[in-house]
């Protein structure tokens, strides 16, 4: 949101507060924040070097901040509600909510590699033996 892009601005040790300002007056939002270039600013009235320099470095540390904590991997729906399910179900099982001990999920051949990927990311090693069963631990990402 372009306030909080302005009040990022003022919080910045040594920018004049016209940048801010400008900032804001442009409706510049932290997306488009990240992706300013040098002529971006200059299109904005942004001219003295020294704004410039410091102005792009604070940028460069908040995109390199928004790098470490993004988490590169597609999170599906369909494959969240497969997990979700079957750890339901395994929970259910041993307190008597349901006789039928759970299966591995029947996931759609077509989502099985987007399937696999999640499991692995949020059960690294062998928890995921949990989910995928043996067979499909070997297999490749």
């Amino acid at each position: 949101m372009p306030d909080e892009v302005s009040t990022w601005a003022k919080s910045i040790d040594g920018l004049p507060e016209e940048v801010s300002v400008l900032l804001y007056e442009n409706e510049i939002t932290g997306k488009e924040l990240l992706a300013l270039s040098l002529d971006s600013l200059k299109m904005m009235g942004i001219e003295r070097v020294g704004t410039f320099a410091l102005l792009v470095k604070e940028i460069e540390k908040l995109d390199k901040a928004c790098q470490d904590i993004v988490t590169l991997i597609e999170h599906s729906p369909y494959c969240f509600d497969k997990i979700l399910n079957h750890l339901r179900l395994m929970q259910l099982h041993p307190i008597g909510l349901i006789v039928k001990e759970p299966t591995l999920p029947e996931v759609d051949e077509s989502q099985m590699q987007r399937f696999e990927k999640v499991v692995k990311y949020y059960f690294p090693g062998d928890a995921a033996k949990i989910i995928l069963g043996l067979w499909n631990i070997s297999h490749p990402c």
